[in-house]
């Protein structure tokens, strides 16, 4: 045990722990997916089971740091860059580049069964067959087109090749002859991202700016739009196994966050597709089309963000027909965070079956379960379209997973970018494998209980901890790997060093051919030092009642009550209770008012001591929840607050009486506080006039103030002059003058009042 450690354990173990031990409880695939897995996956249910095994193919350091696209043939790995115009081969585990295109970059392959084709992009843009030297020769080129995003087997010696960004379709054949068979409204798409065809032999064409899916006849060319998603772009197309039956995914960018998703939504609501006819116009609109974006090749390669459109733009349909937003993220889990893959029934509705915070670059059907890669976590899933079970496939380093193929072996082949590669996913179950969870933070130093792992299947798994101070897992400042402990019915003891982070790993192994176990739930019981409450703030009111607001009937009256509330807090989750005590400011001796209060507020009158300045104490104990010898407290003092309950005075108060105008000064004093307002009412009770103080603001405890009365019948008449001080504390004084006289008078006050 290193000497830090030792220090930690002696501070723990010499300080009181907090009686109700806390526990961690991993059950879901929320919980599991922040760890790291290796041959190992997890499904949506939270089961960790043992994934395909995983053999890397081209490392990161002979790959390009872009794949774009895979294929496979006889054997032998094509692998396509986004980043240069090579095409690189892999046979085995050795790898060489293959056939190199004048072009800027290579954006899809597909093998035909006869030969190998390759889509270009930017300069040299077009459609190029690869003979088995590596030799390319282009097979097909337009000037409307920069992008060959998509390559797909027609009917005989046909191809379908989906473009950019003049947002086209064309059927190319195999003597390089070819035709515009569909082209989307500028307004509407600038990429065909992807292609699919249907068991009826309908093709399917995918577009970004507005996330269309576009169902197109090649015989009558007639099209229609048979999913508007919520996303931008639609990135990958497979055909279901009934005619009319399509699965899209999508891949808008901002719409990905940089870590997994917390959960999986599936099944979403089924919604009416609604979908009208458009049709093809007549002629062909590319080279129009390539003119007007042939200077914007770099931001069309882009991934689109645009805003998603309005109204009034989907009233036209991608060739001027009309038809209706079909988005079905009207309700449930469609209309969520992240990207999806919706289900085209074959009856025109639509059906969310996978969501989450990725971008979905790839997608194949491997015997009837989908396969998609993502970014930017870098994983690849297996979703069961029939079910809600969704499962990690694999984990990669990379951020994403760009491109996808099966092999002869029935391996699924991984391209990645960020960094680049590629791997396989073998069709055998992984051996063995292991999970390591994320470090779990306790928030203070810890003691290790118990761990309970709930398993099923054959097989065998053994779980091991290790612990640390820092966040970030080190092995030179963590403690190493607790010995290997074989997980069976009872609770296993955890043995890592007291801290304040612990990281567990399970390792599962097969049962031979027989099985293989499935991990359920992890649970870990630990146990942190006791600290004691902090009580963070004390807010303190003045109140003419003791709760808050009052009664609606109530008039205002001195603030004689204080409301105070507390804020505190206690790191162990301890309950609390709070005792409250006074003291004159400067005074050592504290009083209290209050003890064994259960909720963070008190009601104190404080008529009930005398005028002056005091402190308040609030301390919270969490006796409730430990021992007496090792129950603790945290207190704060308040600011100094002032009581003053005594009413302000109104002195020298005198009139001068002139013409029937009387002149009136005086002064207010008040020793507690200070002076709030200076009212006066001639005659009455109630018809108060507001005087400013001399110094035109009342700003302290004596205030001189004058004013003038005028309009006053002649006779006697009453002047009352009433201060309140910023408690509600009132003072009156009194003057009774007499108007009519011809010579000028004076008046002095009568004995003052308060209340």
């Amino acid at each position: 045990m290193k000497p830090r450690t030792i220090l930690i354990v002696l501070a723990l173990s010499g300080s009181a722990l907090a009686v109700a031990p806390a526990s961690w409880n991993h059950a879901s695939e929320a919980d599991f997916s922040p760890g790291k897995f290796k041959d190992t996956a997890v499904s949506s249910l939270g089961q960790i089971s043992l994934s395909r095994q995983i053999s890397l193919l081209m490392p990161s350091g002979q790959a390009p740091s872009a794949v774009s696209a895979l294929a496979a043939h006889d054997g032998a790995v094509y692998v396509a860059s986004g980043v240069r115009p090579v095409i690189d081969k892999i046979e085995g585990r050795q790898s060489k580049p293959f056939a190199k295109l004048p072009a800027a970059m290579v954006t899809s392959l597909t093998w035909t069964g006869k030969e190998l084709l390759a889509g270009a992009g930017g300069q040299g843009a077009g459609l190029y067959a690869i003979d088995a030297a590596g030799k390319a020769t282009l097979r097909w080129q337009d000037p409307a087109v920069k992008y060959v995003w998509a390559i797909l087997r027609g009917p005989k010696d046909t191809l379908y090749v989906a473009t950019g960004p003049n947002a086209a379709v064309y059927t190319v054949r195999t003597d390089g002859g070819s035709a515009l068979l569909y082209q989307a409204d500028k307004k509407l798409a600038k990429n065909i991202l992807c292609l699919a065809q249907g068991k009826d032999g309908l093709l399917y064409a995918g577009t970004d700016e507005n996330g269309l899916v576009v169902e197109i006849n090649p015989l009558t060319k007639a099209s229609r739009v048979v999913l508007n998603a919520a996303e931008k772009e639609i990135s990958c197309l497979l055909a279901g196994p009934e005619a009319g039956e399509l699965f899209a995914a999508t891949s808008e960018a901002g719409k990905a966050s940089n870590h997994e998703a917390s959960h999986n939504q599936v099944g979403g609501p089924v919604v009416p597709a609604g979908l009208l006819t458009a049709s093809q116009p007549e002629g062909d609109q590319g080279e129009e089309e390539g003119n007007d974006e042939g200077d914007q090749e770099e931001s069309d390669a882009e991934e689109s963000t645009a805003a998603a459109p309005d109204e009034a733009k989907m009233k036209e349909g991608p060739l001027g027909g009309k038809f209706v937003n079909l988005s079905p993220a009207a309700a449930g889990p469609a209309g969520g965070s992240g990207n999806a893959v919706y289900h085209v029934l074959a009856s025109g509705l639509v059906q969310t079956i996978f969501r989450k915070p990725v971008t979905i670059l790839a997608m194949i059907d491997v015997n009837g379960r989908l396969i998609l890669g993502t970014g930017n976590g870098g994983v690849v899933y297996s979703l069961l379209p029939d079910s809600e079970e969704v499962t990690q496939l694999a984990h990669v380093d990379a951020k994403q997973i760009t491109a996808l193929a099966t092999d002869a072996e029935g391996r699924i082949l991984l391209g990645t970018s960020n960094k680049g590669s590629v791997a396989a996913l073998g069709p055998a179950i992984a051996f063995e494998g292991t999970y390591t969870s994320k470090a779990l933070d306790a928030q203070q130093i810890a003691q290790w209980g118990t761990a309970k792992i709930r398993v099923s299947g054959l097989g065998k798994v053994t779980f091991a901890t290790r612990s640390g101070n820092l966040a970030e897992v080190d092995d030179k400042t963590w403690s190493v790997w607790s010995d290997e402990k074989t997980v069976g019915e009872g609770l296993i003891p955890i043995t890592s060093p007291a801290a304040r982070f612990l990281q567990y790993r399970l390792t599962l192994k097969a049962a031979g051919k027989v099985g293989e176990p499935t991990v359920q739930q992890v649970e870990i019981i630990y146990q942190v030092g006791n600290l004691p409450p902090v009580v963070s703030s004390i807010l303190v009111k003045p109140s003419a009642t003791p709760r808050e607001g009052g009664g609606p009937q109530e008039q205002p009256g001195p603030l004689a009550y204080r409301l105070i509330r507390f804020n505190a807090s206690d790191v162990n989750n301890d309950k609390m209770i709070f005792t409250v005590a006074i003291r004159p400011f400067g005074a050592k001796e504290w009083v209290k008012l209050a003890d064994k209060l259960e909720q963070p507020n008190y009601v104190w009158d404080t008529r009930t001591v005398g005028d002056g300045v005091y402190e308040l104490k609030v301390t919270a104990s969490d006796s409730p929840s430990n021992p007496p010898a090792s129950a603790l407290e945290g207190w704060k003092i308040s600011p100094p607050l002032v009581v003053d309950n005594t009413a302000p005075v109104v002195v020298a108060l005198a009139a001068k009486i002139e013409d029937g105008k009387v002149s009136v000064n005086g002064t207010a004093v008040d020793a507690g506080s200070r002076i709030a307002t200076i009212h006066y009412a001639t005659d009455s009770q109630q018809d108060w006039v507001a005087v400013l103080p001399a110094g035109g603001m009342a700003d302290s405890g004596r205030e001189d103030f004058a004013f003038r009365v005028e309009d006053l019948k002649p006779g006697p008449h009453r002047i009352a002059v009433k201060v309140t001080d910023i408690f509600g504390n009132a003072g009156y004084g009194t003057l009774n003058v007499t108007t009519g006289s011809k010579s000028p008078t004076t008046a002095a006050a009568t004995a003052p009042g308060s209340e």
